[in-house]
C-alpha cells in the first residue's frame, strides 16, 4: 500500500467527516441564492417515496439528462459525483498504460488526483502557473510527451481562472498526436456558460466531467457526469458505477432539470454578484484573479495575513477557504459568490477584517 493511504501519519486525509458549522459557508463553493431553497422543495414534491424501497430505475432521468446537456445516451455515464467519474478514469487509465503511465496535472488542481496518482503508483508532474501562462506551460509539457493522462479543470479550481477555447482546442489537437488522455473537469461551467460548453468537446481524446453539485445545488445527492466517446464510455461503464447512483437523486436529478429557466436566472445573479465583488475589491487595491466559477480568489500578500484575515471572518460568521497550503497560492483567501446581498455582505466583512492586520511585509505572486 501506497505511504500516506489508509495508514495513520500519512500524508492524506483518509476521512472527511464534516460536522455541523453555524458559519455562512463560503469554503465549498456551494450553490448559495435565496431562491435555490424554493426550488429544491419543489422538486422534492416529485419524488415518490416508493422510490427508496425499490432498486434504481434510471432510464428516464438518462434520457432527461441526455435531452438536457444534448449528449447521445451512450457517450455518458452518470455517477455518484465528479470525485468517483474522476478515480475511474484513473483506475482505467493505470490499468491501460501499465508502467508508462503518467499524469500532467494543471496545478492547483483537486486534492483527488494527488490521492489517486499515489494509490495507481502513477508518477505525477504539477504544471504550475496562471492565468497569463500555465496554457502554454501545459502545451509545451504535453507536446514532450506521449501516452500521459493529461488533467486540466475548466473553470480552474481553486484558482478560478478559464482555459480559452483555442487553448483547448489546440490542446486537444495536441493530445490525440501523442496519444494523450485528455480530462476536462468543468464543474464550474454553468457560471461561465453556456453549461453544455465543456461537454461538446467530448470524444476522441477527450473525456469531460461535469457534477451538478454547484450548477443545480445538488452537492448533497452526490451526482455527476462523465462524458466521451462511444466505445470508451462502454469501457468505463463496464465498472456497472452508475449503477451506484440512487434512484432518489436520479429523481431529484430529473426534477431540477426541468427547473432550467429558474437555475438560468441564478446563474446570471452570480455571475453579476461576481463581477460587483471584482470590482469593489479592486476599488479598495486588491486584485482578485479571473473567475469563472461561483467564487473569487484573492492574493492578500502573506500567508500570515490571509490566516489573520480568515480569523477574523470566522469570528465575523464566515467561513472561508485559506489557499496558503497550496504551492503558489500563499496568502490567498477564496470565497465563494452567491446572491448580490449575502455576496457584498461578505466582502464588507473581508475589507473589514482585513482593515484589523495591517499591511503585508512581504508581498506574494499569486499565480
Amino acid at each position: 500500500m501506497p505511504p500516506g493511504i489508509g495508514s495513520a501519519g500519512g500524508g492524506f486525509e483518509v476521512f472527511k467527516r464534516r460536522s455541523p458549522d453555524s458559519r455562512l459557508n463560503l469554503s465549498s463553493n456551494e450553490l448559495l441564492h435565496p431562491r435555490i431553497g424554493e426550488v429544491l422543495r419543489q422538486a422534492l414534491t416529485e419524488v415518490d417515496p416508493e422510490l427508496l424501497r425499490r432498486y434504481p430505475v434510471g432510464a428516464g432521468a438518462i434520457a432527461a439528462i441526455a435531452d438536457f446537456f444534448g449528449i447521445p445516451e451512450d457517450e455518458f455515464l452518470v455517477t455518484p459525483g465528479s470525485d468517483s467519474a474522476l478515480r475511474l478514469v484513473c483506475a482505467h487509465y493505470a490499468a491501460s498504460s501499465g508502467d508508462n503511465g503518467q499524469i500532467l496535472l494543471q496545478y492547483p488542481n483537486y486534492d483527488v488526483w494527488e490521492n489517486v496518482s499515489a494509490l495507481h503508483r502513477l508518477p505525477l508532474e504539477r504544471v504550475g502557473g496562471g492565468p497569463d501562462d500555465q496554457a502554454a506551460r501545459l502545451l509545451a509539457r504535453a507536446r514532450a510527451t506521449n501516452g500521459a493522462l493529461v488533467v486540466v479543470s475548466v473553470p480552474n479550481g481553486p484558482g478560478g481562472w478559464v482555459f480559452s477555447g483555442a487553448q483547448l482546442d489546440e490542446l486537444t489537437r495536441v493530445a490525440a498526436e501523442r496519444d494523450h488522455l485528455l480530462v476536462i473537469d468543468s464543474c464550474y461551467q454553468a457560471f461561465d456558460g453556456p453549461i453544455g460548453a465543456q461537454l461538446a468537446r467530448r470524444g476522441g481524446p477527450v473525456l469531460v466531467v461535469q457534477t451538478l453539485s454547484k450548477s443545480h445545488g445538488l452537492a448533497g445527492a452526490r451526482v455527476g457526469l462523465l462524458a466521451g466517446a462511444p466505445g470508451r464510455i462502454h469501457e468505463l461503464a463496464r465498472t456497472q458505477l452508475e449503477q451506484t447512483v440512487s434512484g432518489v437523486t436520479l429523481q431529484v436529478v430529473r426534477a431540477m432539470l426541468d427547473r432550467a429557466d429558474v437555475l438560468e436566472e441564478i446563474w446570471a445573479d452570480i455571475r453579476s454578484a461576481r463581477s460587483l465583488a471584482e470590482r469593489r475589491l479592486r476599488e479598495r487595491g486588491l486584485e482578485p484573479l479571473p473567475s469563472g466559477g461561483n467564487f473569487l480568489t484573492v492574493p492578500l500578500g502573506t500567508a500570515q495575513r490571509a490566516a489573520a484575515t480568515e480569523r477574523a471572518l470566522s469570528t465575523a460568521g464566515y467561513r472561508v477557504k485559506n489557499l496558503s497550503a497550496i504551492t503558489g497560492m500563499a496568502g490567498c483567501l477564496r470565497f465563494t459568490v452567491g446572491d448580490q446581498d449575502t455576496t457584498e455582505s461578505a466582502v464588507r466583512a473581508l475589507l473589514a477584517g482585513l482593515s484589523t492586520v495591517g499591511e503585508p511585509d512581504d508581498a506574494v505572486t499569486a499565480p
